[in-house]
């Protein structure tokens, strides 16, 4: 079941690790912290002047969908699919 969020989230990234220019690690959504295991797809859209950065990451039990929006620099967490 995919729940729609859309609430700004705090996150640890790394910007310009190996080829890929953004990278979240982490992110902190209602006192609690994910850590991502893995990207599963990424891709960006124009939004007026700012560049959003969409990336589909899993803790390993759930997927979510988040972004960075390069105007605002917040990120924010789309929707969760939880597991089972």
């Amino acid at each position: 079941m995919i729940t729609e969020v859309n609430e700004p989230v705090k996150v640890g990234a790394i910007f310009g690790d190996k080829k890929k220019k953004l990278r979240p690690v982490w992110f902190v959504w209602s006192n609690q912290e994910y850590r991502i295991r893995e990207i599963t797809y990424i891709w960006k859209e124009r939004a007026g002047e700012a560049v959003v950065y969409y990336f589909t990451v899993t803790d390993n039990v759930n997927l979510f969908t988040i972004s960075y929006n390069t105007e605002t620099l917040i990120w924010t967490l789309h929707s969760i699919e939880m597991a089972g």
